[in-house]
């Protein structure tokens, strides 16, 4: 297996050679023994993959209460409502 073929395995199967088929993972793990390029592939794929795999994070805790209460806190002419008409005021 040359550099070339191992990046698009990698592409292909991803960095954990378990799930890539038997014969090619034999070849990939031949290859890393001898290619520092390989290596720092797989190095990088399995950086990318963990990376992905982790859950994001949500909002901060109580940030819709904050929104509601500072959306209800101003006063109501301060809203741009006409508050008999219930639509946005006209600005001219």
């Amino acid at each position: 297996m040359t550099d070339e073929e191992f990046r698009d395995h990698l592409d292909r199967f991803g960095g954990d050679l378990a799930l890539w088929p038997p014969p090619a993972a034999r070849d990939a793990r031949r290859l890393l023994l001898r290619s520092i390029p390989a290596q720092r592939m797989l190095d990088e794929a399995t950086v990318v993959e963990l990376g992905l795999s982790r859950p994001e994070p949500g909002p901060p805790a109580g940030l819709a209460d904050r929104i509601f209460e500072a959306a209800f806190r101003s006063e109501p002419s301060d809203r741009g409502f006409d508050e008999e008409l219930e639509r946005p005021k006209r600005l001219m």
